[in-house]
């Protein structure tokens, strides 16, 4: 069964008054948390909500009411979850062949590490896509949502929703087959 995009729930944003902050957490934050949960999956999905929130609270006056609340707040979850991605891929490389220890990494992040690793094959082959067709891919096959909705949320035309879908489609199945072809050798 496919999940429904949420809604904007009892905040009024045709009015021109001022949002505020508390009651845009209290009522948003499930929304944001399981858009970063299926964007950047469960790691850091909690710090990543609250850098999230922490951008609202700054700009909150910022926003216009000329799109839904839960289009902006999408679109700021895009970019804090990018910025992470960016941000643990340059991680990645700096850190090179150093193991883990000798990277200063503490013990308790390992068992973490260890854990994100063992994660079923499809959540790492989902993983593994390039960032923008997998926020397409979760969206549009996790979330349900429909390719102009993605589209309006994203910012990009509804073509490039479903040539990013595509494309992240059979990225997929090929890290799958590659995935059990590497379990069957084992």
């Amino acid at each position: 069964m496919r999940a429904v995009p949420a809604e904007t729930t009892t905040i009024q944003t045709e009015t021109l008054a001022p949002l505020d902050f508390d009651a845009v957490y209290g009522a948003q934050f499930d929304y944001v948390y399981r858009v970063i949960v299926r964007l950047a999956g469960r790691t850091h999905a909690e710090d990543l909500t609250q850098e999230v929130f922490a951008v609202v609270h700054r700009r909150l006056d910022e926003f216009e009411g000329r799109a839904k609340l839960t289009t902006w707040l999408f679109q700021i979850a895009y970019r804090v979850v990018g910025a992470h991605i960016r941000g643990e891929r340059l991680r990645r490389l700096l850190l090179g062949g150093m193991t883990r220890s000798e990277a200063g990494i503490p013990p308790a992040a390992l068992r973490g590490l260890e854990q994100a690793e063992d994660d079923a094959a499809l959540a790492r082959a989902v993983a593994g896509l390039p960032w923008k067709k997998r926020a397409v891919l979760v969206l549009h096959e996790v979330e349900g949502w429909p390719g102009d909705l993605i589209a309006e949320r994203m910012g990009i035309p509804v073509a490039t929703v479903w040539t990013r879908l595509h494309h992240a489609r059979k990225a997929l199945a090929t890290a799958l087959r590659c995935e059990a072809a590497a379990g069957e050798s084992r």
